[in-house]
């Protein structure tokens, strides 16, 4: 009679506990940290200086580099009229692990049309509120 009693008891706890732990979503406890950047400047000459930091901080972490964006604005964004010197710039920034992202509004302010832009250039509308949205998701971002 005992043992009937223990196997009814380990049959009706082992049941009522199951449902707690079928209704919790899955959590992922990986200790890996995914960072992910954006550098943001107005200034031309500092573009290459932030993609050699991309290209440095990728090797740096490894596997726990994720994203690192290059935001332009300004009067920067003119240096990217010019189709070939503006490809070696992508080209650069691409072999770093980093993305070119052009101001719309700096390139419409300066009379630049997109189709002139060399390939694999990304352009945002706004890159002060980019920045502010991106940073909101949890990205170190640094403007100089």
């Amino acid at each position: 009679m005992r043992i009937l009693i223990l196997v009814v008891s380990f049959l009706l706890l082992g049941h009522s506990a199951q449902p707690i732990f079928a209704n919790n979503p899955v959590v992922n406890y990986s200790s890996e940290k995914i960072n992910n950047y954006i550098m943001t400047t107005g200034v031309a000459n500092y573009v290459p200086v932030m993609i050699m930091t991309a290209a440095e901080m990728k090797k740096e972490e490894g596997k726990q580099f994720g994203e690192f964006q290059i935001v332009i604005y300004g009067a920067a964004v003119k240096q990217f009229e010019d189709k070939v010197e503006g490809q070696k710039l992508i080209d650069m920034a691409n072999k770093a692990g980093a993305t070119i992202i052009l101001c719309d509004l700096a390139l419409k302010h300066f009379g630049i049309s997109k189709e002139s832009l060399p390939e694999g250039v990304k352009i945002i509308h706004n890159a002060f509120k980019y920045n502010l949205n991106m940073k909101n998701k949890g990205y170190t971002l640094l403007s100089v």
